[in-house]
């Protein structure tokens, strides 16, 4: 396939979309044209690139319909509609009838969830609804017309609380007229308008993350707009607004995270009375600032307002943001040092407990080297955020570089010896042990938050074990080798980016390189190949998977599943439990996203359901015993 095609196509594409285009986006679309070429009978992928170049809309619409990604099911994030089960009595007094819309609704598993909800809690009242189910996937909307769902659709509680309003037919499972009258379909592209309400309820979920940010923003704003007054928009788990109007309150409904749109007054109050507390990050660690959204979740009337690299970014932010700026200074010690030079603003800093933090700055002190473990200091956090605010209730004045030492700030030290990022002194760290082939294997397969967490895992790691890790992490091309010398860096494991024919060593983790596939051998060596046409997720859990299962290492295997979204591993670990392997998963309820660790359950193939804290240790006894402590 030729790169200038796919580019230009891509080029022509994205924008229509409004998505960012990631280097992860970029390999979909590849594998998306090698998918429909095919489909469509076209002599090659170059040819039905210049079809699309022509302007050939049924090759435009395949193009732009494969790069949907429809991961969907009834009820999925059961919280979200435990909370609207919740407010819909007191919503149902703002509008008759109530219209709620699912934007992005695929192939109609959320709208039909959001009618049997209002069903159960409006019908008894005789209160009248509306659903509106919109998309830009004019297929999935044909099929969300049709109302007939095979049962991995209700996988999870999905049957459970579907059961009352679906009809067995055949191998498929319809969903009854009752529920279809309430529920219209039509397809629209987001970035070009939203519905017209007023809507009390708006679930857009796991839909906004695509987009780039200027088109995200536009999308919130529109659906402000359209919401009425008290009504309430919900987004997925795994997605932050960086910006949200002031119109929009984020609350706590049945341990769910909602926006809630307040009144005009009401807004402008919030933001001259300072009741929202707007968090600006200063991090460039991928893995810290996911870390550190997964905390700003537990704090309410605490919103991340945005993320930056820079000290330069955060000026400019704050020219037009009254908000507190959350310096994350775990391993730098020239952001500590820029520190000095700095007047004004209204600062918290993340320190390790090595390091003094600055004199007069609420501080937050982790106690690990390991961003996973801010979320453990959330209440901490929560106060130095309020108390850097109260000292700066007025909008913040951004003034040139001060000299060293003048300012309110002053330059820190730092104690002791030099320190590595594992927090051991360059003098008393322990001599790199013998290296020896790895006796046993843990694989660790997960995608969107897993980072972090497979962060905080490889740092509890002991030494001596002779276990081997094996880490496939949904990650694109030129990422996989710093979140490898990341883990690295925070552990007592030598970690790297895995090369084709190595071998796999005890007390070493190696990283499925970005863009590409990691196998096993019956002798242990790794293979590092291309993805098939049809893997929709790269680096593929399940080929990893797979590959170990047949390969005869079964009894010597512990597979995790983390945090991600899609389906991803369910069907290796599956085949690795047949195999005779030790299979466990994170608990979803603590996941940025559970979707991997759901479809793993659905299949089957799980042992055992622990905290992601809880692992390291299972591990251990896992490797000392060959046996996994019963499930509690």
């Amino acid at each position: 396939m030729s790169e200038e095609l796919l580019r230009r196509v891509g080029e022509k594409i994205f924008p229509c979309l409004g998505f960012s285009p990631t280097e992860l986006l970029w390999q979909r679309l590849a594998r998306v044209v090698q998918q429909e070429a095919k489909r469509a009978g076209a002599a090659s992928a170059d040819e039905f690139l210049q079809r699309a170049l022509r302007g050939e809309r049924a090759v435009l619409e395949a193009i732009c319909q494969g790069l949907t990604i429809n991961e969907t099911y009834f009820f999925r994030e059961p919280k979200h509609f435990d909370a609207l089960r919740q407010l819909l009595p007191e919503l149902a007094a703002l509008q008759r009838p109530l219209r709620i819309l699912s934007a992005g609704c695929s192939s109609g598993e959320e709208p039909y969830s959001l009618a049997m909800t209002a069903q159960d809690v409006l019908g008894p009242l005789g209160h009248s609804f509306e659903i509106l189910g919109v998309d830009f996937d004019a297929e999935a909307l044909e099929r969300a017309r049709h109302g007939c769902y095979r049962s991995w659709s209700f996988r999870d509680q999905g049957m459970e609380r579907a059961r009352a309003y679906v009809e067995q037919r055949g191998e498929l499972w319809c969903v009854r007229e009752s529920i279809r009258a309430h529920v219209t379909f039509e397809q629209l592209n987001l970035i070009e308008r939203v519905p017209t309400g007023p809507f009390a309820v708006i679930f857009c979920r796991n839909t906004l993350m695509y987009f780039t940010t200027e088109h995200r923003n536009a999308i919130v704003r529109r659906f402000t707009e359209e919401l009425l007054p008290g009504g309430v928009l919900v987004i997925g788990s795994a997605e932050t607004l960086e910006r949200p109007p002031s119109e929009l309150e984020r609350v706590t409904v049945a341990g769910a995270y909602l926006y809630r749109k307040r009144s005009r007054q009401a807004s402008i109050n919030a933001v001259t009375e300072g009741e929202l507390l707007r968090v600006l990050l200063l991090s460039t660690s991928p893995v810290t600032r996911v870390a550190i959204r997964q905390a700003l979740r537990l704090l309410p009337g605490v919103e991340l307002a945005g993320e930056v690299r820079s000290f330069e970014e955060v000026r400019t932010r704050l020219e037009d943001l009254p908000a507190v700026v959350l310096v994350d200074a775990l391993e730098s010690e020239s952001v500590l040092e820029r520190l000095a030079g700095v007047q004004g603003w209204p600062l918290v800093v993340l320190v390790g407990p090595k390091v003094l933090a600055p004199r007069g700055v609420p501080a937050v002190v982790v106690p690990e080297l390991v961003p996973g473990a801010v979320r453990r200091v959330a209440p901490e956090l929560g106060e130095a955020l309020a108390a850097a605010r109260s000292r700066f209730r007025d909008r913040p004045k951004i003034e040139g570089s001060a000299k060293v030492g003048t300012g309110i700030l002053r330059k820190p030290s730092l104690v002791g010896s030099a320190v590595r990022p594992n927090g051991r002194s360059g003098a008393g760290a322990p001599a790199d042990p013998v290296r020896r082939t790895a006796e046993r294997l843990l694989l660790i397969g997960s995608s969107t938050g897993g980072p972090a967490v497979v962060a905080e895992l490889v740092a509890a790691l002991p030494l001596g074990l002779g276990v081997g890790v094996l880490v496939v992490q949904h990650m694109p091309p030129n990422f996989t080798r710093s979140f490898a010398e990341r883990l690295a860096r925070v552990g007592q494991y030598a970690a790297r980016e895995a090369e084709d024919g190595e071998l796999v060593m005890a007390d070493t983790v190696l990283v499925a390189p970005g863009g590409r596939n990691l196998l096993l051998t019956r002798a242990g060596r790794v293979q590092v190949v291309p993805p098939e046409p049809e893997d929709i997720y790269v680096p593929n859990v399940n080929r990893a998977f797979v590959s170990v299962a047949r390969a005869g290492w079964g009894p010597r295997v512990m597979a995790v599943i983390l945090t991600g979204m899609g389906d991803d591993g369910a069907v290796g670990m599956a085949e690795l439990r047949a195999a005779g392997a030790a299979t466990l998963v994170q608990r979803p309820e603590e996941a940025v996203v559970s979707g991997m660790i759901e479809a793993a359950l659905a299949r089957g193939g799980v042992q055992k359901v622990v905290s992601a804290a809880d692992i390291p240790s299972e591990v251990v006894r896992w490797a000392q015993r060959g046996v996994m402590v019963p499930p509690r």
